[in-house]
Formats: structure tokens, sequence, C-alpha cells
């Protein structure tokens, strides 16, 4: 049986960046369908149409068009298993079960008829959020994210306290600024310098 199931990478979804997002794109009835975003993004102008691929002659800045299709690949068999599965149990609805079982970031997946354990570890989720973005936004942006993980990381280690979700509030925030601003150490090769305080003296000037 052939699937409803296809690549695109449309040209009126354009970004600020000049690239647009590749999806699996998922038919069930004319009314019911949705879009799976695989996370990957390339210039529509490089995007073979007709053969549902990457081109080949995709510049390298916009990753490599063999991991890319090795990538795109694997996600739509993913996906094909996860409407196959709900086909043959017959379920009145195969689009919701597709968007519920189907996780970008799996290495590995189950179908499973339950909603997905959700994993409520904030750096973990951190990781999770860097890799679906790292090749829609720049590299300076994951720089960034990623040194804001390690001052949190930082900051837990100093207060002797896990970081979770319920932690995020006024007094955690002011308590935050107050390390970064004082107490966090920025390794230096001849000396350590304690607290961004002269950094941020510099900014409000």
């Amino acid at each position: 049986m052939t699937l409803p199931l296809k690549l695109i990478c449309s040209k009126n979804k354009l970004r600020k960046n000049g690239t647009s997002l590749i999806f699996i794109q998922y038919c069930f009835t004319s009314e019911e369908r949705t879009l799976l975003n695989t996370g990957i993004a390339i210039p529509p102008n490089y995007w073979n149409r007709k053969q549902g691929r990457v081109s080949r002659d995709l510049p390298l800045k916009f990753g490599e068009v063999e991991k890319h299709e090795v990538k795109l690949n694997e996600l739509l068999r993913r996906a094909e298993d996860i409407v196959n599965y709900a086909l043959k149990g017959n379920r009145s609805s195969p689009v919701n079960f597709l968007k519920s079982n189907f996780h970008l970031n799996e290495v590995s997946y189950k179908i499973s008829e339950n909603k997905p354990k959700i994993i409520l570890d904030v750096f973990y989720n951190i990781d999770l959020y860097i890799e679906c973005k790292r090749s829609s936004v720049k590299h300076c942006t994951i720089n960034v994210i990623s040194a804001m993980k390690k001052h949190l990381k930082g900051f837990e280690i100093f207060r002797n306290q896990p970081i979770t979700f319920d932690s995020f509030d006024v007094t955690f925030y002011e308590e935050f600024v107050k390390y970064l601003t004082y107490d966090i150490i920025q390794m230096r090769k001849k000396e350590d310098i304690k607290g961004f305080k002269n950094k941020f003296n510099w900014l409000n000037n």
C-alpha cells in the first residue's frame, strides 16, 4: 500500500535567512492532514520537488546532502511505520495517532497507545532544543544557548540545589543575576576573575 506521505519544502514558508523547513506531509483525507517538522532547513531552490529530495548541488554551508538524505529517509520510514500501525488497528484518527507518536529527537522509537513520557529535566530539554535548532539558526546563537546552559549548571553547583522548571520565579532570577554579577568564576590564562560585574558596568555606560 502506498501511503499519502511525502517530503515537501515550500517556497511559501520562506524564513528570514532564506531557508525553508522540510516537512513530512501526511494526508489521511482532504480535511485530515498534518505536517511533521524534520528539523532540516534548506533554500527551497535546492529542493527537487519531483523527486522529493535535496538537490545534489546544495551549498555545503546548508549541510551535507548525504547526511540530510539519511535523516529524511529515516524520519519518513518512522512516519510510515506509525501510520501503518494506526491503520491496521482501525484507529479513528491516524493523523492524531501519528502526531502523538512521532518524536523528532528519538534515536530509536516505540509506538505507544499512551502519550509520550515527558522528561522534565531542565538541562536535558536545553540539549534537545539545541539539537532541534542546530540546523535552522546561526552557530553564534547555538553558542549563546550553550553558554546559558553552562552558567545555569554552574549556578546549580554554586547553590547546591537542583534546578527544575519549578525553580524559575522572581527570587531565582534575582539570585541568578547576583551570581552572574559577583560570584561566577571567569577562567583566564593568568588569573581567575570573579563575576561579570565589569562587563555589566561597561554595558551600562
